[in-house]
Protein backbone atom coordinates (compact mmCIF):
# COMPACT_ATOMS: atom_id res chain seq x y z
CA UNK A 1 0.00 0.00 0.00
CA UNK A 2 1.35 3.41 -0.57
CA UNK A 3 2.08 5.65 2.52
CA UNK A 4 2.95 8.75 0.44
CA UNK A 5 -0.84 10.37 0.65
CA UNK A 6 -0.68 13.27 3.08
CA UNK A 7 -2.94 12.72 6.65
CA UNK A 8 -5.28 14.51 8.29
CA UNK A 9 -4.05 13.37 11.87
CA UNK A 10 -6.93 14.01 14.01
CA UNK A 11 -9.40 12.53 11.67
CA UNK A 12 -7.40 9.15 11.71
CA UNK A 13 -6.72 9.09 15.58
CA UNK A 14 -10.33 9.29 15.41
CA UNK A 15 -10.98 6.40 13.07
CA UNK A 16 -7.94 4.49 14.97
CA UNK A 17 -9.94 4.80 18.38
CA UNK A 18 -13.60 4.09 17.00
CA UNK A 19 -11.87 0.77 15.54
CA UNK A 20 -10.14 -0.06 18.82
CA UNK A 21 -13.47 0.70 20.78
CA UNK A 22 -15.52 -1.43 18.03
CA UNK A 23 -13.47 -4.27 19.07
CA UNK A 24 -13.77 -3.40 22.59
CA UNK A 25 -17.68 -4.22 22.19
CA UNK A 26 -17.88 -6.69 19.95
CA UNK A 27 -19.50 -9.64 20.70
CA UNK A 28 -17.42 -12.72 21.81
CA UNK A 29 -17.00 -15.08 18.04
CA UNK A 30 -15.98 -13.88 14.69
CA UNK A 31 -15.31 -10.01 13.95
CA UNK A 32 -15.63 -8.47 10.69
CA UNK A 33 -13.83 -4.98 11.65
CA UNK A 34 -11.67 -3.45 8.96
CA UNK A 35 -9.54 -0.86 9.31
CA UNK A 36 -9.40 1.94 6.71
CA UNK A 37 -7.79 4.30 8.45
CA UNK A 38 -4.21 5.49 7.03
CA UNK A 39 -1.15 4.79 8.16
CA UNK A 40 1.40 7.04 9.25
CA UNK A 41 4.67 4.85 10.69
CA UNK A 42 8.42 4.32 9.45
CA UNK A 43 8.32 1.20 7.58
CA UNK A 44 11.73 -1.07 8.45
CA UNK A 45 11.35 -3.19 4.74
CA UNK A 46 9.65 -3.25 1.71
CA UNK A 47 7.35 -6.34 0.84
CA UNK A 48 6.27 -6.80 -2.66
CA UNK A 49 3.35 -7.85 -3.77
CA UNK A 50 3.88 -11.27 -5.91
CA UNK A 51 5.54 -11.32 -8.94
CA UNK A 52 4.63 -15.51 -9.92
CA UNK A 53 0.74 -13.29 -10.41
CA UNK A 54 2.25 -11.05 -13.34
CA UNK A 55 3.53 -14.29 -14.79
CA UNK A 56 0.39 -16.34 -14.71
CA UNK A 57 -2.39 -14.21 -14.63
CA UNK A 58 -4.66 -15.68 -11.22
CA UNK A 59 -8.34 -16.47 -12.10
CA UNK A 60 -11.18 -16.92 -9.50
CA UNK A 61 -13.30 -20.10 -9.72
CA UNK A 62 -16.25 -21.38 -7.61
CA UNK A 63 -17.05 -25.05 -6.47
CA UNK A 64 -18.88 -25.36 -9.75
CA UNK A 65 -15.61 -25.65 -11.58
CA UNK A 66 -14.80 -28.37 -9.51
CA UNK A 67 -13.74 -31.88 -10.58
CA UNK A 68 -14.02 -35.26 -8.43
CA UNK A 69 -11.26 -37.84 -8.69
CA UNK A 70 -11.90 -41.06 -7.17
CA UNK A 71 -8.06 -41.35 -5.50
CA UNK A 72 -8.83 -38.36 -3.43
CA UNK A 73 -11.35 -35.69 -1.73
CA UNK A 74 -9.08 -32.62 -1.75
CA UNK A 75 -10.57 -30.62 -4.68
CA UNK A 76 -9.26 -30.80 -8.54
CA UNK A 77 -9.52 -29.16 -11.26
CA UNK A 78 -8.97 -31.51 -14.92
CA UNK A 79 -7.91 -29.17 -18.05
CA UNK A 80 -7.68 -30.27 -21.46
CA UNK A 81 -3.96 -29.59 -23.42
CA UNK A 82 -3.01 -29.34 -26.90
CA UNK A 83 -1.82 -33.10 -27.65
CA UNK A 84 1.23 -33.77 -29.97
CA UNK A 85 0.66 -34.58 -33.25
CA UNK A 86 2.49 -35.44 -36.54
CA UNK A 87 1.99 -32.29 -39.33
CA UNK A 88 1.39 -32.66 -42.92
CA UNK A 89 3.02 -34.46 -45.40
CA UNK A 90 3.09 -33.75 -49.31
CA UNK A 91 1.80 -36.96 -51.05
CA UNK A 92 1.63 -38.35 -54.57
CA UNK A 93 -1.88 -38.17 -56.49
CA UNK A 94 -2.28 -41.82 -56.61
CA UNK A 95 -0.87 -42.55 -52.65
CA UNK A 96 -3.08 -42.02 -49.43
CA UNK A 97 -2.92 -40.66 -46.58
CA UNK A 98 -1.55 -42.41 -43.28
CA UNK A 99 -3.96 -43.02 -40.87
CA UNK A 100 -3.56 -41.41 -37.11
CA UNK A 101 -5.07 -42.10 -34.20
CA UNK A 102 -6.02 -38.82 -31.74
CA UNK A 103 -6.43 -37.95 -28.15
CA UNK A 104 -6.55 -34.99 -25.83
CA UNK A 105 -4.02 -34.91 -23.38
CA UNK A 106 -5.13 -33.96 -19.51
CA UNK A 107 -3.32 -31.97 -16.49
CA UNK A 108 -4.83 -31.79 -12.59
CA UNK A 109 -5.01 -28.67 -10.81
CA UNK A 110 -4.47 -29.38 -7.30
CA UNK A 111 -5.06 -26.55 -4.89
CA UNK A 112 -3.59 -25.86 -1.36
CA UNK A 113 -3.90 -23.62 1.59
CA UNK A 114 -1.29 -20.76 2.33
CA UNK A 115 -1.66 -19.00 5.86
CA UNK A 116 -0.09 -16.65 7.97
CA UNK A 117 0.35 -17.77 11.66
CA UNK A 118 -2.44 -16.43 14.27
CA UNK A 119 -2.03 -13.42 15.20
CA UNK A 120 -3.16 -12.61 19.22
CA UNK A 121 -3.37 -9.16 20.72
CA UNK A 122 -4.93 -7.73 24.36
CA UNK A 123 -7.64 -5.46 22.62
CA UNK A 124 -6.31 -3.32 25.70
CA UNK A 125 -3.40 -3.07 24.55
CA UNK A 126 -4.57 -1.71 21.41
CA UNK A 127 -4.79 1.43 22.92
CA UNK A 128 -1.59 3.13 23.44
CA UNK A 129 -1.13 3.05 19.54
CA UNK A 130 -2.27 6.18 16.97
CA UNK A 131 -2.13 3.59 14.40
CA UNK A 132 -4.04 0.60 13.85
CA UNK A 133 -1.64 -1.76 14.70
CA UNK A 134 -3.64 -4.37 13.93
CA UNK A 135 -4.28 -3.49 10.06
CA UNK A 136 -0.12 -2.74 9.58
CA UNK A 137 -0.06 -6.64 10.58
CA UNK A 138 -2.30 -7.47 8.09
CA UNK A 139 -1.04 -5.77 5.57
CA UNK A 140 1.80 -6.68 5.83
CA UNK A 141 0.89 -10.57 6.14
CA UNK A 142 -1.23 -10.19 2.98
CA UNK A 143 2.38 -9.48 1.17
CA UNK A 144 3.92 -12.11 2.84
CA UNK A 145 1.36 -14.53 1.77
CA UNK A 146 2.18 -13.90 -2.02
CA UNK A 147 5.77 -13.99 -0.90
CA UNK A 148 5.38 -17.69 -0.25
CA UNK A 149 3.63 -18.53 -3.50
CA UNK A 150 6.73 -16.77 -5.10
CA UNK A 151 8.72 -19.32 -3.44
CA UNK A 152 6.83 -22.17 -4.29
CA UNK A 153 6.12 -21.09 -7.86
CA UNK A 154 9.78 -20.59 -8.26
CA UNK A 155 11.08 -24.01 -6.49
CA UNK A 156 8.47 -25.37 -8.76
CA UNK A 157 10.44 -23.82 -12.16
CA UNK A 158 13.67 -24.92 -10.52
CA UNK A 159 12.21 -29.00 -10.37
CA UNK A 160 11.20 -28.30 -13.46
CA UNK A 161 14.60 -27.35 -15.56
CA UNK A 162 16.68 -29.41 -13.73
CA UNK A 163 20.42 -29.50 -13.13
CA UNK A 164 22.66 -26.69 -14.99
CA UNK A 165 23.50 -27.87 -18.18
CA UNK A 166 21.80 -31.24 -17.86
CA UNK A 167 18.39 -32.14 -18.99
CA UNK A 168 14.95 -30.98 -17.82
CA UNK A 169 11.92 -32.30 -17.51
CA UNK A 170 11.05 -31.68 -21.27
CA UNK A 171 13.62 -34.10 -22.44
CA UNK A 172 15.83 -30.74 -23.28
CA UNK A 173 18.32 -28.90 -21.91
CA UNK A 174 16.23 -26.15 -19.94
CA UNK A 175 19.16 -25.05 -17.24
CA UNK A 176 21.91 -22.91 -18.80
CA UNK A 177 25.22 -21.15 -18.02
CA UNK A 178 26.68 -18.70 -19.45
CA UNK A 179 30.13 -17.88 -18.94
CA UNK A 180 30.48 -13.89 -18.67
CA UNK A 181 28.45 -10.85 -17.77
CA UNK A 182 25.50 -9.33 -19.43
CA UNK A 183 26.30 -7.72 -22.34
CA UNK A 184 24.41 -7.53 -25.74
CA UNK A 185 26.56 -10.13 -27.67
CA UNK A 186 25.98 -12.75 -24.15
CA UNK A 187 21.88 -11.37 -24.37
CA UNK A 188 20.04 -11.71 -27.49
CA UNK A 189 21.42 -15.76 -27.93
CA UNK A 190 19.52 -16.32 -24.89
CA UNK A 191 16.45 -15.03 -26.11
CA UNK A 192 16.29 -17.73 -28.70
CA UNK A 193 15.77 -20.65 -26.35
CA UNK A 194 12.17 -20.71 -25.76
CA UNK A 195 11.82 -20.27 -29.69
CA UNK A 196 13.52 -22.77 -30.71
CA UNK A 197 10.71 -24.95 -28.58
CA UNK A 198 7.94 -23.16 -31.03
CA UNK A 199 7.12 -20.63 -28.19
CA UNK A 200 7.72 -17.27 -27.65
CA UNK A 201 9.22 -15.28 -24.98
CA UNK A 202 6.42 -13.46 -22.41
CA UNK A 203 8.05 -12.70 -19.31
CA UNK A 204 11.95 -12.61 -18.14
CA UNK A 205 11.92 -12.54 -14.07
CA UNK A 206 15.14 -11.50 -12.56
CA UNK A 207 16.30 -9.55 -9.14
CA UNK A 208 17.35 -6.02 -9.54
CA UNK A 209 20.43 -6.22 -8.96
CA UNK A 210 20.93 -8.15 -11.72
CA UNK A 211 19.20 -6.18 -14.10
CA UNK A 212 21.49 -3.22 -12.93
CA UNK A 213 24.16 -5.08 -15.46
CA UNK A 214 21.59 -3.72 -18.23
CA UNK A 215 22.54 -0.06 -16.77
CA UNK A 216 26.54 -0.78 -17.85
CA UNK A 217 25.52 -1.17 -21.75
CA UNK A 218 27.73 1.83 -22.87
CA UNK A 219 26.12 3.87 -25.95
CA UNK A 220 27.81 1.95 -28.44
CA UNK A 221 25.89 -1.11 -27.41
CA UNK A 222 22.09 0.58 -26.76
CA UNK A 223 22.14 3.11 -29.27
CA UNK A 224 20.80 6.59 -29.31
CA UNK A 225 20.12 8.37 -25.64
CA UNK A 226 18.99 5.63 -24.30
CA UNK A 227 22.25 4.56 -21.96
CA UNK A 228 22.16 8.17 -20.67
CA UNK A 229 18.42 7.59 -19.72
CA UNK A 230 19.11 4.59 -17.87
CA UNK A 231 22.36 6.61 -16.26
CA UNK A 232 20.56 9.35 -15.11
CA UNK A 233 16.51 7.50 -14.42
CA UNK A 234 17.92 3.80 -13.71
CA UNK A 235 15.66 1.27 -14.29
CA UNK A 236 12.47 3.00 -13.98
CA UNK A 237 13.57 4.01 -17.99
CA UNK A 238 12.61 0.94 -18.70
CA UNK A 239 9.14 0.94 -19.37
CA UNK A 240 7.60 -2.05 -18.02
CA UNK A 241 11.20 -3.63 -17.69
CA UNK A 242 11.08 -3.79 -21.55
CA UNK A 243 14.82 -5.18 -22.81
CA UNK A 244 15.41 -6.35 -26.75
CA UNK A 245 11.36 -6.55 -27.21
CA UNK A 246 10.88 -8.90 -23.87
CA UNK A 247 8.69 -7.65 -20.54
CA UNK A 248 11.33 -8.25 -17.75
CA UNK A 249 9.86 -8.25 -13.95
CA UNK A 250 12.84 -6.93 -11.70
CA UNK A 251 12.06 -8.14 -7.86
CA UNK A 252 14.05 -7.23 -4.70
CA UNK A 253 13.54 -10.93 -3.02
CA UNK A 254 17.30 -12.31 -3.69
CA UNK A 255 16.51 -15.02 -1.45
CA UNK A 256 13.85 -16.41 -4.37
CA UNK A 257 15.67 -15.29 -7.52
CA UNK A 258 19.35 -15.14 -6.55
CA UNK A 259 21.82 -13.19 -8.55
CA UNK A 260 22.42 -13.50 -12.02
CA UNK A 261 19.51 -16.23 -12.56
CA UNK A 262 16.95 -14.90 -15.27
CA UNK A 263 13.94 -17.24 -15.45
CA UNK A 264 12.12 -17.37 -18.67
CA UNK A 265 8.79 -18.30 -19.29
CA UNK A 266 6.25 -18.12 -22.43
CA UNK A 267 2.77 -16.32 -22.81
CA UNK A 268 0.33 -17.67 -19.91
CA UNK A 269 -2.27 -19.37 -22.64
CA UNK A 270 1.13 -21.72 -23.56
CA UNK A 271 2.39 -21.55 -19.73
CA UNK A 272 -0.49 -22.88 -17.24
CA UNK A 273 -2.97 -22.20 -14.89
CA UNK A 274 -3.54 -20.04 -11.79
CA UNK A 275 -6.81 -20.54 -9.94
CA UNK A 276 -8.01 -18.72 -6.84
CA UNK A 277 -10.53 -21.08 -4.99
CA UNK A 278 -10.78 -18.63 -1.99
CA UNK A 279 -8.59 -15.05 -2.23
CA UNK A 280 -7.02 -13.97 0.89
CA UNK A 281 -9.18 -13.54 3.70
CA UNK A 282 -8.86 -12.40 7.36
CA UNK A 283 -10.32 -13.96 9.93
CA UNK A 284 -10.67 -12.61 13.04
CA UNK A 285 -12.07 -13.72 16.06
CA UNK A 286 -12.25 -11.97 19.55
CA UNK A 287 -13.11 -13.63 22.71
CA UNK A 288 -13.39 -11.22 25.99
CA UNK A 289 -10.18 -8.93 25.95
CA UNK A 290 -8.42 -10.97 23.39
CA UNK A 291 -8.15 -10.86 19.67
CA UNK A 292 -6.87 -13.12 16.97
CA UNK A 293 -6.63 -12.79 13.76
CA UNK A 294 -5.22 -14.63 10.35
CA UNK A 295 -5.02 -14.56 6.53
CA UNK A 296 -5.32 -17.57 4.49
CA UNK A 297 -5.97 -18.43 0.93
CA UNK A 298 -6.69 -21.49 -1.52
CA UNK A 299 -5.06 -21.74 -4.44
CA UNK A 300 -3.95 -23.96 -7.07
CA UNK A 301 -0.82 -23.36 -9.52
CA UNK A 302 0.39 -25.45 -12.36
CA UNK A 303 2.86 -25.44 -14.87
CA UNK A 304 0.99 -27.84 -17.76
CA UNK A 305 3.68 -27.10 -20.26
CA UNK A 306 6.98 -28.31 -18.52
CA UNK A 307 8.52 -26.67 -22.19
CA UNK A 308 7.73 -23.35 -21.32
CA UNK A 309 10.31 -22.23 -18.87
CA UNK A 310 14.35 -22.18 -18.83
CA UNK A 311 16.56 -20.83 -16.33
CA UNK A 312 19.89 -18.70 -17.35
CA UNK A 313 22.50 -18.05 -15.12
CA UNK A 314 24.71 -15.38 -15.84
CA UNK A 315 28.08 -17.13 -13.84
CA UNK A 316 29.88 -13.09 -13.46
CA UNK A 317 27.19 -11.45 -11.94
CA UNK A 318 27.38 -12.27 -8.12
Amino acid sequence: MDNDQNIDMEQYEADNKAIIQQLIDAEDGPCKNASSASQDMIRKRIRENGFSRKILPPKQISNADLNRLPTTELPVIVEDMEADQPGAKSISFNDTPDTQFYRGDKFIIIFNKISSPEWTKNVDELRTYKMDLRQTVTDNCLKDIQTEEDLTFVNTVDEIVGAPNGVGASGQQQNFTVNGDITRQTYIPIMSYLEDRYLNNGIFLTNRKTAKRFLTLTRDELGGDVSQDLWLGGLEKLPEGQVLGIRHLFTLKQEIVPNGYIYQFTEPGFLGRFYILEDVTMYVDKKVDILRFRAQEKIGVTIANVSAVNLVTFSSVV
